[in-house]
């Protein structure tokens, strides 16, 4: 008797021990497939859930008749999506066409200063009476997800068989009879925990999408008040360019030279003005003092606007204006092309003076017309502090 006692005890012993190997070989399965334990994932999601995003009404053209309004970040803006097809399948891959009340509107692309390509973030927008339409049931069996980070009624967070991390949202407007799908694919960014803070940034864009309710308010913007809702991906590429700026400004520009950074929505020109450095001249001043308005050729001191940042843009007789004084540092001007066509070609520009021991430097971007969007705002931080 006491054999079989023994016997049966060695067997739960061994059985035990068997389901604790497997739930260790679960657990290190799923760390694996997400890249970094789950609890890092959660941390990093609570991080981003907490941060303040400033959210402005964008309108886009869906075609002549229709347009909508969106609520994005400050320095988000649509274009055009120009491929019917999207990062996430929304129907069945296996069928040719979609059925009638599938038919989807053209895409959008959601953009920000640092995206690759028009496919990271997509929006489509249809009308239909069923607002059952796209559920995340569905999404999964056409996704076939490898990992899933979260799901719900309208959301689904997954990884794929290629680890490509996604995102999948929808809302559904009833008075308008519309919805929104919102799809992402993350960029492959060295570092897990900045795609998984890039993924929870992204659905809370989405989330916010038709929140008009928390339009902010443009007046009295400053960088101090908009950097801590900054999402971490983006931040981190701001850095490293105002880094390299801060390099170029303390150890190689020198005489007249000069640096450009140009993407596709943001550019910043920073060069060292070799006669203003000697004369002690600071053109921000001179341009708000005397209120200028007047032709590149027309400015009344040596400067270097037109032979540089505006060489490309602007001919010596186009118009040249001051605006307003946006900081101690910094002014907000515009240039006109006056070549007398009739749509108004009228741009709008940062201009930020930067004093050190080098010399006088200066720091223009594109911006809007209030000189108010997040380059801007960054400039005037940039030129005050050499840091963002």
């Amino acid at each position: 008797m006491l054999k079989i006692y023994y016997t049966f005890l060695t067997f739960i012993l061994l059985f035990l021990l068997s389901c604790k190997k497997e739930v260790v070989k679960t657990d290190e399965y799923n760390d694996q497939l997400l890249g970094i334990p789950q609890a890092q994932i959660d941390s990093i999601r609570k991080a981003e859930d907490q941060k303040q995003i400033l959210l402005t009404r964008v309108s886009y053209d869906i075609d002549s008749a229709d347009t909508i309004d969106l609520m994005l970040p400050l320095n988000n803006y649509v274009k055009e999506y120009s491929f019917s097809s999207s990062n996430v399948n929304l129907t069945d891959p296996e069928k040719a066409e979609a059925g009638d009340e599938t038919l989807i509107h053209q895409g959008i692309s959601i953009k920000n200063d640092f995206s690759d390509g028009d496919s990271g973030e997509l929006l489509f927008v249809g009308k239909s009476d069923n607002p059952d339409l796209f559920p995340v049931a569905d999404i999964k069996k056409y996704n076939e997800p490898e990992k899933i980070i979260s799901e719900d009624k309208n959301s689904l967070l997954y990884i794929d068989s290629f680890g490509r991390k996604k995102l999948y949202f929808r809302q559904y407007d009833p008075a308008g009879k519309t919805y929104y799908l919102y799809t992402a694919e993350i960029p492959k960014y060295n570092d897990e925990k900045l795609q998984y803070a890039s993924l929870f940034s992204i659905y809370k864009k989405a989330k916010n999408i038709l929140s008009f309710d928390k339009e902010i308010q443009a007046e009295n913007l400053t960088w101090e008040k908009i950097k801590p809702g900054v999402s971490e991906a983006e931040l981190r590429n701001y850095k490293l360019y105002y880094t390299s700026l801060e390099k170029e400004l303390k150890y190689f520009l020198k005489n007249n030279d000069s640096v450009y950074i140009k993407k596709d929505n943001f550019d910043l020109y920073l060069y060292r003005d070799n006669t203003h450095s000697q004369s002690a001249l600071d053109q921000t001043a001179l341009i708000a003092n005397s209120n200028f308005s007047g032709t590149f050729d027309g400015i009344p001191f040596e400067n270097r606007l037109r032979s540089g940042y505006f060489m490309d843009k602007y001919s010596t007789d186009d118009e040249f204006t001051f605006v307003r004084r946006l900081s101690s540092n910094s002014i907000l001007v515009s240039a006109k092309d006056d070549s007398g066509y009739v749509k108004d070609t009228t741009g709008y520009f940062i201009i930020s003076s930067i004093k050190t021991p080098k010399g006088q430097f200066y720091l223009i971007s594109g911006t809007n017309k209030e000189g108010n969007n997040m380059t801007a705002l960054m400039n005037d931080y940039f030129s005050k502090h050499l840091k963002i």
